[in-house]
């Protein structure tokens, strides 16, 4: 009944939210048929073409039969670029998206850990006061700022990577030089996320080594290594788990301000582009594919808190 009730949420959230895009997109100025058919075509014309573009009608019968093709597999075609369809457009953005956006996390993850845990295990120690500093440092710098400073620092000044990460191989076919291309990417959105992680980790770390069974296991002899990654980290990790849940969206939006910054062609790109455009259906499917793909990992981030910690899942049986 839970996954049901969670599968129902996010059927409601993905028709809300891709209802009000249709909504949105009918409401700014201008009309793709007309821009379409050129400045001599005649309204009849006009007329006929957005018949044959799926705009005519109300909204609802537009947004109706845009959810009959989705249901049948059927993204529909752009009104920019004649020819290709909605996922088209997609696919090639896609893939270069989430590879930024799971590299973000990975570095995020790999760095917040291990300082948090040695913040914690000596807090006011020289490593504590350096990461609190740092954290509220890169909190205070817009994710385009911190990455012009990396781009030149890194790219620039030593050449370690290139300035520009588009027209980059795929990763079957040069993983050192797909990885180098999104390194710099990636390590804007992650230092951002680096702060957060790393405060509410050493936070709540700090209050689990507290606890009595804690002290126990160090009183029975067991190394503080053992101590930290058995008994201690991971019920220390809801709430980094549910803020990395939380700051998809907000990664999802920083990427998209990455993509132009670095000058290659994510889904940012694409989507202020259609947007611009007025390009009802690969707007609206990249909100979906974007909805989602939210809900799904907040889905899976509340089947992590029962792994985590048992006691959340005898609660919800």
């Amino acid at each position: 009944m839970a996954f049901l009730r969670r599968l129902g949420r996010l059927v409601l959230v993905v028709f809300v939210v891709t209802f009000f895009t249709f909504y949105i997109l009918d409401r700014i100025p201008g009309d793709p048929a007309e821009r379409l058919a050129g400045v001599s075509a005649t309204p009849e014309g006009i007329e006929e073409l957005r018949e044959e573009l799926g705009l005519s009608g109300s909204l609802p019968e537009r947004y109706g039969s845009w959810v009959g093709d989705i249901v049948r597999g059927d993204l529909g075609d752009s009104l920019i670029y004649d020819g290709i369809s909605a996922w088209d457009r997609i696919r090639g953005a896609l893939p270069k998206t989430l590879e930024t956006l799971v590299l973000a996390e990975l570095m995020a993850f790999g760095l917040a850990v291990p300082l948090a845990i040695r913040s914690a295990q000596r807090p006011g120690g020289l490593v504590d006061r350096w990461s609190s500093a740092t954290a509220f440092g890169l909190l205070a710098l817009p994710s385009f700022v911190l990455g012009i400073y990396l781009m030149f620092l890194f790219a620039v000044i030593l050449g370690w990577f290139p300035v520009l990460s588009k027209d980059l191989p795929g990763f079957t076919d040069d993983p050192v030089g797909n990885l180098k291309g999104y390194f710099l990417p990636s390590l804007t959105l992650a230092l951002n996320l680096l702060a957060v992680y790393v405060r509410l980790l050493r936070t709540d770390l700090i209050e689990t080594l507290q606890q009595d069974y804690v002290m126990l296991a160090q009183a029975r002899g067991l190394s503080t290594r053992r101590v930290m990654w058995r008994h201690v980290l991971r019920p220390s990790s809801l709430n980094t788990v549910t803020a990395a849940g939380l700051n998809v969206g907000g990664l999802i939006g920083g990427a998209f301000i990455v993509e132009v910054l670095f000058a290659y062609q994510g889904m940012g790109r694409v989507f202020i582009e259609s947007i611009i455009g007025k390009d009802y259906f690969v707007v609206a499917s990249m909100v979906t594919i974007i909805a989602v793909g939210y809900v799904m990992i907040n889905f899976l981030v509340d089947i992590l808190y029962s792994v985590l910690d048992p006691r959340i899942r005898r609660l919800s049986a």
